[in-house]
């Protein structure tokens, strides 16, 4: 079982680095300057998508870790069992 967790979380980091990468390359949501990349920023726009990536993530971390509790807990019990 454990193998199906690994398998989500490494889905859920590359949603996170894909989500960032496609956010920071759209003119709406980031604001790259072309004199220095201290002077870059994320727009209004920005910070509202950065709030909703985050929550998504954290959403769907939220369920990975009941599943991966249950999933112990029954584990554990099967093993008293026998």
């Amino acid at each position: 079982m454990a193998r199906k967790f690994d398998i989500r979380r490494s889905m859920h980091k590359d949603m996170l680095y894909g989500s960032l990468l496609e956010l920071s390359q759209n003119a709406r949501v980031w604001h790259e300057s072309s004199v220095s990349p201290e002077y870059s920023h994320l727009t209004e726009d920005g910070k509202a998508a950065i709030i909703h990536v985050v929550e998504e993530m954290f959403s769907g971390l939220q369920t990975i870790h009941k599943q991966e509790v249950k999933e112990e807990a029954k584990r554990q019990t099967m093993e008293s069992l026998k």
